[in-house]
């Protein structure tokens, strides 16, 4: 093989007679063409390579958030906590969680769960509402742990986990020891995950949630009733299914609150005044410097002291007969049944404050 003039001539017989006489007939054409043209050298340096783009540069990572929460409540009867509690149902039992009243809930580094015994069984015999809700959130709890256990096969789908789902999943285990326990009762129920930096809710009764931002709302999630006082509910005797709850997905900043609560809080104390106990225990302040005022709030926020707060102030409504306007009250008025004051009912508040993961973004590692 030779380069001669810029031409490659290869050595093989008669290609390489055709190879030059063919350059040669293209030479004469383009002269005859154009008479001042010439051909240009052949250029041997070394070809360029291309500047390369990076498609990722401006892919930013997922934040990596942890819940740090805290949790109060009040039973509506302390005699009825007692009871409970002689029944084998005190918080040092076998259930995961806690009981308040015929509430249940439990709190997370990345799930937080309420459950409202439906007290409407009062009446009915065997009837032990707060017994179904404490398995509900007891079977909840369990199968968010699946999620942490390295040879369960849940534990590579943690990133696809569905509130939906695990709700189902509680809901059946639960309906099945209630009918061979012969357990009546019903709950209510709100769970919610966190992953990186979006919460998954599901909501199914008049449980409710909530996430505040800068002294305001950005999420309030909405009760299901199928009449005055009537929610919607899981459990013995009720149609309503877990695929019947409202399904969310909320995308959180690092310092966000989340106030979870049975309908004891929600029925007594309004949205407004909620938040205002909640920016009052946060120091938050339209005369600081937004700057400022971020350190502040990630340092000083206690959601121990927030649940505690909101817990004894609907408490104390909730036993106020006079001069006490409530929500649940103006929800009867205009139904037409005549109500006055606070609402008795067992009261479970839970807060936490969204905060960096400390370690690796992976919990389990």
């Amino acid at each position: 093989m030779n380069v001669r003039s810029g031409l490659l001539l290869v050595s093989t017989p008669f290609r390489s007679t055709r190879i030059v006489e063919s350059c040669q007939h293209l030479r004469s054409f383009a002269h005859a063409s154009n008479p001042s043209a010439e051909i240009a050298p052949f250029d041997y340096s070394p070809i360029k390579s291309l500047p390369l783009y990076d498609f990722f540069a401006n892919v930013k990572p997922k934040p990596s958030y942890r819940f740090a929460a805290g949790a109060s409540g009040f039973a509506k009867r302390r005699a009825q906590q007692q009871q409970q509690q002689q029944k084998g149902m005190s918080m040092t039992d076998a259930y995961c969680g806690h009981q308040v009243g015929e509430d249940a809930y439990f709190v997370r580094h990345d799930a937080l769960s309420v459950g409202d015994g439906v007290g409407g069984w009062i009446n009915t015999e065997g009837a032990q509402p707060a017994l179904y809700s404490r398995k509900l959130m007891h079977h909840a709890y369990l199968e968010l742990e699946r999620y942490d256990n390295i040879e369960d096969p849940l534990f590579c789908q943690y990133e696809d986990a569905n509130p939906l789902s695990i709700l189902q999943h509680s809901y059946d285990q639960t309906q099945e020891e209630a009918h061979h326990e012969g357990l009546l009762g019903s709950s209510t129920a709100c769970l919610a995950l966190l992953r990186h930096d979006e919460l998954r809710v599901a909501n199914l009764g008049d449980c409710g949630i909530s996430v505040i931002r800068h002294n305001s709302y950005v999420f309030r999630s909405e009760e299901q009733q199928h009449a005055f006082n009537f929610p919607y509910q899981l459990g013995t005797r009720s149609r309503d299914q877990p695929r019947h709850a409202n399904a969310f997905n909320v995308k959180l900043e690092k310092g966000d609150i989340i106030v979870m609560a049975s309908d004891g809080l929600f029925d007594n104390v309004f949205d407004m005044d909620i938040l205002n106990l909640v920016n009052s225990a946060t120091g938050y302040s339209n005369n600081i410097p937004s700057s400022l005022l971020q350190q502040r709030r990630f340092t000083s926020i206690q959601p121990q002291a927030i649940a505690d707060m909101l817990a004894s102030h609907a408490k104390h409504i909730s036993e106020s007969r006079r001069s006490v306007d409530t929500p649940f009250q103006r929800r009867a008025m205009s139904e037409g049944i005549p109500f006055h004051g606070g609402k008795a009912d067992d009261i479970s508040v839970l807060v936490a404050v969204v905060n960096d993961c400390e370690d690796s973004p992976d919990r389990r590692l």
